[in-house]
C-alpha cells in the first residue's frame, strides 16, 4: 500500500472506528433506557459530582508530572509547563482527533519536535510511561483483591489475572533495568519477531536509559498507583452521583473491577475507549450482582468529567493550532498505518529507533 493511499485510508478507518464506538453506546443506551429515567426523578448528589472532578483533575495532572520525572532524568531541557500543556493536549485529542492521530502520538510529535536532538529518546518516555501506567493499574486492582469481602462471580481468575499481571510486569522492569539485558541472546530473539521485535527493541532502549536511574523508575510506578487510586476513586464518586451506595458496588469491589475494564478500553481499537470500556464496566457491575445499568451511567458521568478535564488542552490547542496542524498532517503523510520512523540519535544507548503506534487510553 502507497503512503498516499494509506494517508487516505487513515480518516476512513477512524470513522469507522468513530461509527462502532457510537454504535456500541447507543446500542447500551437502548437496553438501558429504563435506568436513565432516574437522571430525572433522583436527585443528583453535588458533593460526589464536585469529588469527582477534583480527583480526576488532580489525577491526570499526576501522571503528567510523572512522564515529567521520567524526562528530566535523562537531562532533557524541559519543564513542567510543558509537560501540562502536552499532556493535555494529549487528553484532547484522546476525544476529537483529525483522522487516526491519538493522544500519544500529537504528544510524541509536538515533544519530538521540540527535541530534535534526542527525538527517539523523547518519545521512548512516552512509550515507558504508558507501561509504567499500566502496572500500577495492575497493582490498584491487586491489592484490592486482599481487601474485597464481596461475591464476584470468576473471582479466582481476576485474582490471577491481577496478582499475574503485576508481577509479571514489575518483574520485567526488574529485568530490563539489568545493564546485561540489551545484549542479552533471549532479548536478540525477541527483537527479531516480525512486527512485534521493533516495539519491543523500543521498550527495551527506552528502559535501558534508566539503567543508573531505577529510582526514578520506582517513583513513577508509585505515583501510577496513586493517580489510578485516585481515578477510580473520581469513577466510584461518578457512581454515587446517580445511585446510592445500596445500588453500586462497594468501593474496594470497584478498585478490584474497574482496572480491568480500563484495560478493556486500553486493548480494544477504538478512539478513546469508547464503547469498550462502558461495555467492560457493565459486565463488572453484573460480576458484582448490582444493576448493569447503573455501571452504565457511572461511565458516563465519568467520560463527561474527563472531557471537562481533557478540554483544557483547547486552550493550548487554540494557542498553537496552526503549528499543530501542520506537524499532525506530516506525521499522517510520512508515516505507514502502525508505525512512524524517527532517525537513530547519537544520545540513544542502543538499537535503532522507530515510534510505534501508541495507544491512547483513558488514562494515565
Amino acid at each position: 500500500m502507497t503512503q498516499a493511499s494509506s494517508g487516505k485510508l487513515r480518516p476512513i478507518l477512524s470513522v469507522i472506528k468513530w461509527v462502532i464506538a457510537l454504535g456500541i453506546v447507543g446500542w447500551l443506551v437502548y437496553q438501558n433506557r429504563d435506568q436513565f429515567a432516574r437522571l430525572y426523578t433522583q436527585p443528583i448528589h453535588w458533593e460526589f459530582l464536585v469529588a469527582a472532578f477534583v480527583l480526576c483533575a488532580s489525577s491526570i495532572i499526576l501522571t503528567f508530572f510523572r512522564w515529567y520525572l521520567l524526562v528530566i532524568a535523562l537531562n532533557f531541557q524541559f519543564r513542567f509547563g510543558d509537560a501540562l500543556r502536552l499532556g493535555f493536549l494529549g487528553c484532547l485529542f484522546n476525544y476529537v482527533s483529525p483522522g487516526a492521530v491519538g493522544g500519544d502520538v500529537v504528544k510524541a510529535v509536538l515533544m519530538a519536535r521540540e527535541q530534535k536532538g534526542r527525538r527517539s529518546v523523547a518519545i521512548a518516555t512516552i512509550l515507558l510511561d504508558r507501561i509504567l501506567g499500566l502496572i500500577g493499574l495492575l497493582i490498584v486492582g491487586a491489592g484490592a483483591t486482599l481487601l474485597v469481602a464481596d461475591h464476584i462471580e470468576h473471582r479466582e481468575k481476576i485474582v490471577a489475572v491481577l496478582w499475574g499481571g503485576s508481577i509479571a510486569g514489575l518483574a520485567g522492569v526488574v529485568v530490563l533495568l539489568h545493564p546485561a539485558t540489551p545484549e542479552s541472546w533471549w532479548m536478540k530473539l525477541l527483537i527479531r519477531i516480525p512486527k512485534a521485535g521493533g516495539i519491543i527493541a523500543d521498550i527495551a532502549d527506552g528502559i535501558s536509559l534508566y539503567h543508573q536511574r531505577r529510582m526514578v523508575v520506582a517513583l513513577t510506578v508509585a505515583l501510577s498507583v496513586v493517580g489510578h487510586f485516585g481515578l477510580i476513586s473520581s469513577f466510584y464518586c461518578c457512581a454515587r452521583i446517580v445511585a446510592t451506595a445500596s445500588e453500586t458496588p462497594s468501593y474496594v469491589t470497584q478498585l478490584l473491577l474497574f482496572p480491568l475494564a480500563e484495560i478493556v478500553g486500553v486493548i480494544v481499537p477504538l478512539p478513546g475507549g469508547v464503547g469498550a470500556l462502558e461495555a467492560a464496566v457493565q459486565e463488572s457491575y453484573k460480576l458484582a450482582g448490582a444493576n448493569p445499568g447503573i455501571g452504565l451511567l457511572a461511565v458516563g458521568a465519568y467520560r463527561i468529567t474527563q472531557i471537562v478535564v481533557a478540554a483544557i488542552g483547547s486552550v493550548y490547542y487554540l494557542a498553537s493550532r496552526r503549528q499543530i496542524q501542520e506537524l499532525l498532517a506530516a506525521e499522517q503523510a510520512g508515516s505507514d498505518a502502525t508505525t512512524t520512523h524517527v532517525a537513530p540519535d547519537q544520545d540513544q544507548l542502543s538499537g535503532t529507533a522507530t515510534t510505534p503506534s501508541l495507544a491512547s487510553e483513558s488514562d494515565g
